[in-house]
């Protein structure tokens, strides 16, 4: 019996566990293999030609990782989308700016930089004052009519 040592007459060996008649150690394949070897369950499962492969868990975290991946990658580039709407805004003011003080009066120039800015800053509030979304294909598509208009590409 595994828990004497040594071979008993009186222990019988079942499909599913063993039963030893000297001394009532009983149990099953795993209990028997772990008393014999003196192991715990997991090492005796894999004498018994058990394996841990978790192939569930290894697609679950796979996917887990994957997801977390992708919601990463798209904070991202929400962040540089998000830094490049705002240059694109400020850098439209400071050229209307400009040209508010650099030209004369009631020019063309002046005339439609000073239309211009007051749109330019109220979308800069709505966003970044009191967090209001607005339309950023639209601001970006000004703030490049205003920069093809000052700025000699």
């Amino acid at each position: 019996c595994p828990i004497h040592k040594e071979r008993h007459p009186s222990m019988k060996v079942f499909k599913d566990g063993y039963n030893c008649f000297a001394c009532g150690a009983n149990g099953d394949i795993f209990s028997f293999v772990q008393e014999m070897e003196n192991c715990d369950f997991k090492q005796a499962f894999k004498l018994l030609g058990g394996t841990y492969k978790r192939h569930g868990s290894e697609i679950s975290r796979a996917n887990a990782q994957a997801h977390y991946n992708r919601q990463k990658m798209l904070r991202e580039k929400a962040e540089e989308n998000e830094k490049k709407f705002r240059i694109a805004l400020m850098v439209a003011i400071d050229i209307c700016q400009y040209w508010i003080s650099h030209e004369e009066p009631f020019s063309d120039d002046w005339s439609y930089a000073q239309n211009r800015l007051p749109h330019l800053w109220h979308v800069y509030e709505c966003k970044y004052l009191e967090g209001e979304e607005v339309e950023e294909a639209n601001v970006f598509r000004r703030c490049k009519e205003i920069r093809q208009r000052f700025v000699a590409v």
